[in-house]
């Protein structure tokens, strides 16, 4: 053992010994060899210069302290080598720190006439602190981690030797703390960082406010946080980011070390937007290394780095940012610039051509230019060849250079010999990872992606199955980022789908939902999960694909719900009565998990509640909502111990799922890679319906019918687009479904037809199932003449509806009408005055908002109040964006994230008479992102909506029908009143098939 690691350890010893106060711990013969074993290594009569006097300082510290506390304690056993080492040591600790000699022992010194007592050092203790700076300083220069080891010793004796708790030793203490974590990064010893946080956090209250010091501590403890999020600790970077902040932004303008500590809040952000995903995180680190870079001076040697971080991040951001080339251009300029400041040999040089590796490969991407692959090649093997066996950031490197070599032979498939050279690379990167490291996951994915490319070209089953290994690996990382799992897992079960291994393909598939739940953290906000969710456009419909395929409908039920909606389910947590919790644990427990959520759900997390903010008000939602969501975690592992609680608030199982059928089928069509189906639910349990189409079909006839029915297009192009595509529908996927329910005969006017749900999945929800029929206009038969249809966003969405009793409110007490005939910036409808005026004869008590008087702060409060509401206006919708969904007011949109967090206590149905209303998105699909869902998660238990445009002139009469027929009921059922309108409407208007076709009920 060398001396610091002897040292350690009888530090420890004797921490545990002021700790427990039991002389034992320093009696036992261990501790005496250590004792012995720590004399010995040290030449104490040898002369020393500054770094070699302060490790003998701080050995002769440890060792006089334990031979002291031998004598003091075993008085009658004391032993002349304890008494004569003790006395030997302190003439050595004296000169430096006479504080820490005993009165007894001191006294022995000037009885004596010992010169050791005139003979103390007149060394300012900041003298030796910045010794340790410029040995840092030149470690960081030239890689040599004994420089660090001699910067460790000055500073740990500045800190023993002070006789102050004042600024002095907290600087001590920081710079310790910094030399520490550079040794850890350096070495990779884990306890060099512990020891770092510890000693940086005792600096913290010795600091006086507004003292210089202050932004060394946090710049000092946000740059360990950092690392010790990067060992898995994902709490620590949540306090890496706070305190840099606090830093970065508080901190004079013109302090020389305002650059360091926006570099480090500018990692700590990067960091954080790799983690958990959150977008303003990227760009507020983009911005904040711009300006560190900014005010940098040219000759400073951390301008070189800086300027590699700039680049880095200019790579990576997930957003716009100027023109793409230009982007990259700019990366690659700094990065040339860099370079020309490094030496060869310097530390930072390797991480450097790694990012120009990047960087000309992202501009080959861009470009398609043969000679950036090559520069990223010649780049990716120069940081190799730099970063020496050892260093630590050679992994990445290795990755780099992998991936270089990789695009290389995407381009010129005739070089696939280097992929060879690739796999040895990154199986060198594995290697020199610690395991469990969260890079491990980064490099098997690599791993996995190009032993499947080797598999395609050479079409050996050894690659395929490394491929499959190295991915599930990736996956199994815990300490990664749960999006980086996720994507793992979903690549291996795309290679051993497409190796008809579908009981394989499942479980990875599960997996990657699992890690797919996680990645949609309710820590962010929901922009950032729509985001992270959509990054997984067919996952859901492929795991349940293949379980199908593996003869599991029911888990293929439970996976479809497990990946789709997973908004809604976030939301669902706060709105269901956790009666079960309280059954089986304290109320205490219940309650801190309802205020939780509540608190998680008051957040603002919508444009119109947040406009006005700051970008401090943004961070300090933000870290409210992370701190909430942690909190929601620790509750919900602590009732998850309790018996019978194990799955609370997780994915339902199927036996859960099946009680959505218990008022009639539920239908959920499913469009995959591995086929087309339907899954039947039914009271009896699930039937899987293969569908005689394919996912590439489906997506082209769901574009076909959206461009048709763009207000822009013919009305007949419309209405002949949507006949053929019912047509299409009915054969496709209406006639199987019925004729597998037994539902094959029309049933009359006066018959009364059976329920069923649809659930549609994927590109399905942009299709009008209800409607499916052959032989239209004229006669013909359709979906509504054998059941009534309703919608549902996902089974937990009906379930829940159902759960909730329905309320026996008068309806005309607690009626809400919206109408806007007209609208600024949008054409007028005058039907809507119609429709509004026909509505009010039949409920005249009903609330009415109109024209200026209709705005979204005064339409928001009034839903509190109302049991029913009826909109009569515009409505828009956004398919690649289906959050902007919203219904146009006077003062502007009411949006889909408006409504959605509403919890209204009286809401039993709503109307919405506006276009596109019940219209999910072709982006987030699965998330069935629709206004009609908002509104019936808000509380509506029945919506009646419109899945595209529709005619302002047949609006009013559908509408008048559906009240009509609502009238006539003894207890409300808005699903068989809409189905009866729609029928009278097709009766008296077939042509109209545009029209009445985009009319849906949601709802139980």
């Amino acid at each position: 053992m060398s001396i610091r690691d002897l040292a350690l350890e009888l530090e420890e010893r004797l921490a545990a010994f002021y700790a427990s106060g039991d002389p034992e711990v320093l009696w036992e013969p261990e501790a005496q060899q250590l004792a012995d074993r720590l004399y010995y290594a040290i030449d104490w009569n040898a002369p020393a210069e500054a770094a070699e006097g302060a490790r003998m300082f701080n050995a002769a510290l440890l060792l006089a302290s334990f031979h002291w506390h031998r004598c003091e304690y075993f008085e009658e056993d004391i032993s002349r080598e304890d008494a004569t080492r003790a006395t030997f040591l302190y003439k050595i600790v004296c000169q430096v720190a006479p504080h820490h000699v005993p009165e007894v022992v001191m006294g022995v010194y000037v009885q004596t006439g010992d010169p050791v007592v005139d003979m103390r050092t007149d060394n300012p203790l900041s003298a030796y602190t910045q010794l340790g700076v410029n040995l840092l300083k030149e470690a960081e220069t030239k890689g040599d981690t004994r420089l660090l080891d001699d910067a460790a010793e000055l500073c740990l004796m500045a800190v023993r030797a002070s006789t102050q708790e004042d600024v002095v030793k907290a600087e001590a203490l920081v710079t310790l703390g910094n030399i520490l974590t550079r040794r850890y990064e350096f070495a990779a010893e884990e306890d060099d960082l512990e020891r770092a946080l510890v000693v940086t956090r005792a600096a913290e209250d010795l600091i006086p406010e507004g003292d210089p010091c202050r932004l060394k501590f946090c710049s000092g403890l946000g740059h360990i946080a950092i690392r010790m999020f990067q060992n898995g600790d994902l709490g620590m970077l949540d306090e890496a980011v706070r305190v840099l902040r606090e830093g970065a932004y508080e901190a004079p303008g013109d302090d020389a070390l305002r650059a360091a500590v926006l570099t480090n809040l500018t990692a700590a952000l990067t960091a954080q937007h790799q983690a958990i995903g959150r977008f303003d995180a990227a760009t507020e680190a983009l911005q904040a290394q711009f300006e560190a870079v900014g005010i940098t001076p040219r000759d400073h040697p951390d301008l070189p780095s800086r300027l590699v971080n700039l680049a880095g991040l200019l790579l990576s951001h997930p957003g716009e940012i100027a023109a793409e080339a230009d982007r990259y251009d700019l990366a690659i300029g700094l990065l040339d610039d860099a370079l020309s400041l490094l030496p060869d040999g310097h530390p930072d040089r390797p991480g450097c051509l790694n990012n120009l590796t990047s960087a000309y490969q992202a501009r080959y991407r861009l470009t398609n230019e043969p000679l950036d692959l090559v520069a990223a090649a010649e780049a990716g093997v120069s940081a190799v060849e730099a970063s020496a066996v050892g260093h630590y950031r050679r992994p990445m490197m290795l990755m780099g250079f992998a991936q270089s070599l990789k695009a290389v032979v995407d381009r010129f498939p005739g070089a696939g010999g280097l992929l060879d050279t690739a796999v040895a690379a990154l199986r060198e990167a594995y290697t020199l990872l610690p395991e469990g490291h969260p890079d491990c996951a980064d490099v098997l994915t690599g791993l996995g992606a190009i032993l499947r490319d080797r598999f395609t070209t050479g079409g050996k089953p050894a690659d395929r199955d490394g491929a499959v290994r190295a991915l599930r690996g990736a996956a199994a990382v815990l300490s990664a980022p749960a999006r980086t799992r996720a994507r793992a897992a979903s690549a291996a079960g795309d290679i051993l789908a497409d190796a008809q291994d579908f009981a394989g393909a499942t479980g990875s598939y599960a997996l990657a939902l699992e890690q797919l739940e996680l990645t949609a953290w309710r820590g962010l906000g929901r922009a950032d999960r729509e985001r992270l969710i959509a990054e997984f456009p067919s996952l859901a419909a492929n795991a349940a694909a293949c379980a199908v395929r593996d003869g599991k409908p029911e888990r293929a039920v439970e996976l479809l719900e497990q990946g789709r909606g997973i908004l809604i389910a976030q939301a669902l947590e706060t709105r269901t009565d956790h009666w079960k919790l309280r059954a089986r644990a304290s109320s205490e427990l219940a309650d801190r998990l309802e205020q939780v959520l509540d608190e998680l759900e008051r957040l603002p997390d919508s444009p119109s509640r947040t406009a006005g903010w700051e970008p401090q008000d943004h961070r300090q939602a933000d870290e409210s909502r992370a701190a909430l969501a942690r909190q929601r975690e620790e509750v919900l592992k602590e009732i998850r111990t309790l018996r019978g609680l194990e799955d609370f608030l997780r994915s339902p199982s199927f036996g859960v799922l099946r009680a959505a059928a218990a008022r009639g089928p539920v239908v959920l069509p499913v469009a995959s890679t591995y086929g087309c189906f339907v899954l039947l639910l039914t009271k009896g349990g699930v039937e899987a319906l293969t569908l005689k189409t394919s996912a590439e079909e489906l997506a082209g006839r769901a574009v076909t019918l959206a461009v048709a029915l763009d207000p822009g297009h013919s009305p007949f192009e419309a209405r002949s687009t949507v006949r053929d595509t019912l047509e299409w529908l009915w054969g496709t996927v209406a006639e199987p479904v019925l004729g597998a329910l037994g539902r094959t005969e029309s049933i009359g006017p006066d018959g009364e037809r059976p329920r069923v749900w649809w659930c549609p999945t994927g590109i399905f929800s942009q299709f009008p199932l209800h409607a499916a029929g052959r032989g239209l206009p004229d006669g013909g038969v359709t979906v509504s003449d054998r059941v009534v249809s309703s919608y549902t966003p996902t089974l937990r969405a009906l379930l829940h509806a159902r759960d909730r009793p329905r309320l026996s409110a008068d309806a005309d007490g607690r009626g809400l009408i919206v109408s806007m005939p007209s609208t600024p910036d949008f054409r007028d409808l005058p039907a809507a005055a119609d429709e509004t005026r026909d509505l009010r004869r039949r409920r005249p008590a009903a609330r009415l908002l109109t024209g200026p008087a209709a705005t979204a702060p005064t339409v928001l409060e009034a839903l509190a109040d109302c049991s029913w509401v009826h909109f009569a206006c515009h409505g828009t919708q956004d398919v690649a964006q289906p959050s902007r969904g919203a219904l146009i007011l006077h003062d502007g949109p009411l949006t889909l994230r408006d409504i959605v967090n509403l919890r209204l206590p009286y809401a039993e149905f709503a109307y919405l008479s506006a276009c596109e209303t019940s219209r999910g998105g072709f982006v987030l699909a699965d998330e069935a992102i629709s206004f009609a869902a908002a509104v019936q998660l808000a509380g509506f238990r029945d919506v009646v909506g419109t899945q595209w445009s529709i005619d302002d002139v047949l609006a009013p009469k559908v509408a008048d029908l559906v009240y009509e027929h609502l009238s006539r009921q003894s207890v409300p059922d808005p699903a068989a009143a809409l189905d009866g309108a729609l029928r009278t409407v097709r009766a008296r208007h077939p042509n109209a098939v545009a029209s009445w076709a985009a009319y849906v009920h949601v709802g139980p």
